[in-house]
């Protein structure tokens, strides 16, 4: 979206099986990315600057994460039906590469009751997500090129559907400058 100047809401409304506005890389498989035809010039024309874009965005996403881990702080995770990597990933607030090299995970692809090991970044919480330390609510200021995903991700314990609970959001679009509530008060 930044670079090929497409909205972002377009580009989800015309690639919708794309979850959590991420291209998947696999190693020798092909995807493909539909755009408007008024900007599939360009983007062919600029196919290379645009892939090294995104590497250098995803290798500043992804430098934060490798970090010591505590193996006191694995946990098992029985897969479930509707489950796959992107949503447990943001539960735990780790990136689904670091669960695919941790289970040594070659695809995507899940199965009911398979045992997946993961180090999570994110407190785990039961039933009640609250960790109400704080009296008052807390709130986020939406910047440039921020979305629910990217915005969780700052945060312990807030994931996407919280924020849009919290903040009575149908849809997945911000707007900078947006006040977002990401803890009750």
């Amino acid at each position: 979206s930044e670079v090929t100047g497409v909205e972002k809401e377009m580009l989800q409304f015309l690639n919708p099986s794309y979850k959590l506005d991420v291209i998947p890389y696999i190693e020798d498989e092909k995807y493909t990315l539909r755009l408007p035809r008024s900007c599939t010039g360009f983007f062919v024309n600029n196919e290379e600057a645009i892939y090294r874009y995104a590497e250098a965005e995803l290798a500043k996403k992804e430098k934060p994460l490798p970090q010591l881990v505590d193996s006191e702080s694995r946990i098992r995770y029985r897969v479930r039906s509707g489950d796959y990597l992107g949503r447990i990933a943001e539960r735990y607030g780790v990136g689904v590469s670091q669960i695919k090299r941790w289970n040594n995970l070659r695809s995507n692809n899940l199965r009911v009751g398979q045992r997946l090991t993961i180090y999570p970044r994110k407190p785990v919480t039961s039933g009640s997500t609250a960790s109400n330390s704080s009296s008052s609510p807390k709130f986020y200021t939406v910047k440039q090129g921020d979305s629910l995903w990217s915005i969780s991700r700052k945060f312990p314990g807030v994931t996407v559907q919280k924020i849009k609970n919290l903040n009575n959001m149908r849809g997945n679009s911000l707007k900078p400058g947006m006040k977002l509530k990401l803890s009750e008060g």
